[in-house]
């Protein structure tokens, strides 16, 4: 008797395990979903005046690394975040500057007077423009040997 309940037990199990087996199977699967790619902004650097041209180019660039590469910038330019010094209206706004960045999803890396040096994501560039403590964001000035 005992063998022959645990033989229908396993039996019963089999037939539940093939049974969902087969009901997964047969479900329409869902539709492959198809994401159409951001076309490139065209912004107009007259309308962020507190940010470098070159950054507001590099925002709406089809391809931000190239365009990096192709004006001598891209060592400042990591995985979709540009360096960048962002010089506040006075010093007592760094603190508060320093939790803008961050919330952005940027890192400050250093702070110097009046200016933080932060890695900042290409699209929280155009949030960070429109603060009221920064005066201007641009690019770290880099030693270039003579040619």
């Amino acid at each position: 008797m005992q063998k022959t309940l645990g033989f229908f037990t396993a039996l019963v199990v089999l037939v539940l395990i093939v049974g969902a087996f087969w009901y997964i199977s047969t479900q329409p699967s869902s539709p492959p979903t198809y994401t159409k790619p951001e076309p490139p902004v065209t912004l107009n650097p007259d309308d962020y005046p507190k940010l470098q041209e070159h950054l507001v180019s590099l925002v709406s660039a089809a391809d931000p690394a190239a365009f990096a590469k192709e004006h001598g910038f891209e060592q400042d330019f990591k995985d979709g975040k540009v360096v960048v010094v962002i010089e506040a209206t006075h010093v007592e706004a760094l603190e508060e500057l320093r939790w803008a960045v961050e919330a952005l999803d940027g890192t400050v890396e250093t702070d110097y007077e009046n200016q933080l040096q932060a890695l900042v994501p290409l699209k929280a560039l155009l949030k960070l423009a429109k603060h009221p403590h920064i005066e201007f964001i641009r690019l770290p000035v880099r030693p270039r040997p003579d040619r």
